[in-house]
């Protein structure tokens, strides 16, 4: 197996967890919060997506599809590339809207297809090429930001799932 494949395929088995955890949610559901300073399931599904699409665009020069595509636009949001989530304040959280599952769903398909896109492209050599770390001013090997992205996905699903059983009770993934 390619180590390419690995990567997209630990992305895409999270994917399914991501899509089940989601499955008949309203759009209520998405902003439910079990505490003031925590973050609901459609802010969480809007963060990993644009920190996935942030780190893909750190490591090629391509820009983000959440601007390209508008995607700020359907999230009622400003076209700000930097708006990821990192460091928002709990009213910046609440200001967020997810507007259905749909479209958080189809916003983080596209931002799969730029990873994957970026995934054929790289050869084993590319894994120790330097690239900007995410925060200051210096550089770390791309496989460090490769890295970023799948826990960074995991955890924030992890999150995701965790809350689904929170809002609907358990029983919603199958055995």
């Amino acid at each position: 197996m390619e180590f390419r494949d690995f990567i997209s395929g630990v992305l895409t088995a999270n994917e399914r967890f991501i899509n089940d955890a989601l499955e008949g949610l309203t759009p209520e559901d998405l902003l439910k919060k079990p505490g003031p300073e925590s973050n609901p399931i459609g802010w969480l599904v809007w963060h990993f997506s644009r920190t996935q699409d942030n780190h893909v665009s750190g490591m090629t020069g391509w820009p983000h599809v959440y601007i390209t595509d508008k995607w700020y636009e359907k999230f009622e949001r400003e076209g700000d590339e930097g708006d990821r989530g990192r460091g928002h304040t709990t009213e910046q959280v609440d200001a967020f809207r997810a507007s259905d599952v749909e479209t958080l769903l189809a916003h983080y398909g596209a931002v799969r297809a730029k990873t994957d896109r970026f995934l054929q492209e790289l050869s084993l050599d590319d894994l120790e090429r330097q690239v900007p770390e995410v925060r200051g001013n210096g550089t770390v090997p791309l496989a460090a930001r490769l890295t970023a992205i799948l826990v960074d996905n995991i955890q924030h699903t992890g999150q995701v799932a965790y809350l689904r059983g929170l809002i609907k009770g358990k029983g919603w993934l199958e055995a």
